[in-house]
């Protein structure tokens, strides 16, 4: 386990055992009469040249330390055939864990080439064999070091075959595990945007209402405060009714920030049973406000708060922006779709329309965008303002 966790060791111990594996050829060159102390001094050096490229590039640049190794040890083939193949074992090994398979197999037939034909050519030449002979016969020899060396070759390339593919699988699983994290963190950004655009719409729906029924009541209240003081009692006390509402209302906005986005409309009270209570609060402020519902109460919560606060904005802007209306209406259908329409009389000239809006029409699209649906506030003909929903499939 150290070992795995100290890659500069394990190349060490990879070039002391190329230096150990060739030490027995590096005494018998010394001591042979056909080359001496010269040849190896040049022996040792070529030995120690492809230790070092063992362990400063098999792991980081294998193919560079394959070829550089396959040109360093070609001279070795002189001494004895099965050099050059330990050496390319070496480096195929490393080029199939940490290249690809492909690359160590091509890298390992140049290889075998040379073998074969440094082999072939042993048959016809007289050479002198540093290692003791291993038959009866020349071609004995050459051929038991030829076919030692191919498996040593083969064994090379399986087993870092084997390792490869293993530690390829492992590097795959560890990516697809970062990019899991990635995601996961990438959707809970998404998730607290949205999160946060979601409060940001109800609290501007909850504080537009109420501040402009409170404020419409409070101007009631004023105005008729010598002439009718009952009425103003009256107004007043529906002006903390609306007040303590919306109080409650923002607390149930706020004590949902740790649950799941479009909880129940029946417990944050912007539901379809809550749409009655709705209009009477407009209605108490003056506004003409007709309400009809065709169809039973679509089955997601989600929809149902949509549909609450479109028609509370609606309303919101029908009192805030027109003149002296006489017909505030509002009809909501559900069937497999859920549409609604807020049409109202008294819309100003200046009325803004779509290319000009401000939060709350921003904050209406945004909750018919997020059910796939649209929504449309444009002028309805002569001095009238119009808002239509419509929210495909959320009926069912």
């Amino acid at each position: 386990m150290l070992l795995l966790t100290r890659p500069r060791v394990v190349d060490a111990l990879v070039a002391l055992s190329w230096v150990i594996m060739t030490m027995p050829t590096l005494v018998i060159t010394m001591l042979s009469p056909h080359f001496g102390w010269p040849a190896g001094v040049a022996f040792a050096g070529i030995v120690l040249a492809v230790a070092a490229v063992l362990f400063g590039f098999r792991r980081r640049r294998p193919l560079v330390a394959f070829w550089v190794t396959f040109v360093l040890t070609l001279p070795l083939v002189l001494v004895s055939p099965d050099l050059l193949n330990l050496a390319a074992a070496y480096c195929a090994f490393a080029v199939a864990v940490y290249d690809s398979v492909r690359n160590a197999w091509l890298a390992a037939a140049a290889s075998a080439v040379v073998t074969v034909t440094v082999s072939v050519t042993y048959l016809w030449i007289d050479h002198p064999l540093a290692l003791p002979a291993l038959g009866s016969s020349r071609i004995g020899d050459v051929l038991a070091y030829a076919v030692t060396g191919l498996l040593v070759l083969l064994v090379a390339l399986f087993w870092g075959q084997s390792t490869g593919n293993r530690r390829r699988y492992i590097e795959g699983l560890l990516e697809h595990a970062r990019q899991l994290e990635r995601e996961r963190d990438q959707q809970a950004q998404l998730a607290a945007l949205a999160e946060r655009s979601r409060i940001a719409r109800d609290v501007h729906d909850i504080v537009s209402h109420s501040l402009s029924v409170i404020v419409r009541l409070a101007d009631g209240a004023n105005a008729v405060f010598d002439r009718e003081p009952e009425r103003a009692r009256e107004a007043i006390a529906q002006l903390g009714t609306v007040a303590r509402s919306s109080l409650t209302e923002m607390r149930r906005v706020i004590g949902v920030l740790e649950s799941t986005p479009g909880s129940a409309s029946a417990q944050s009270g912007a539901g379809f049973d809550d749409l009655p209570r709705l209009v009477e609060v407009y209605r108490g402020v003056g506004l003409p406000v007709s309400l009809t519902v065709i169809g039973d109460a679509p089955p997601q919560s989600g929809v149902q708060v949509a549909v609450f606060r479109v028609v509370q904005e609606a309303l919101t802007n029908a009192l805030r922006h027109a003149s002296s209306p006489t017909a505030v209406d509002v009809l909501v259908r559900i069937d497999d779709d859920v549409s609604v329409t807020a049409v109202n009389d008294g819309a100003p000239a200046g009325a803004p329309n779509s290319d000009h809006v401000g939060r709350g029409l921003v904050g209406m699209r945004e909750r018919a965008a997020l059910y796939g649906g649209t929504l449309a506030a444009a002028p309805d003909g002569a001095g009238r303002w119009a808002v239509r929903l419509t929210l495909p499939g959320a009926g069912r």
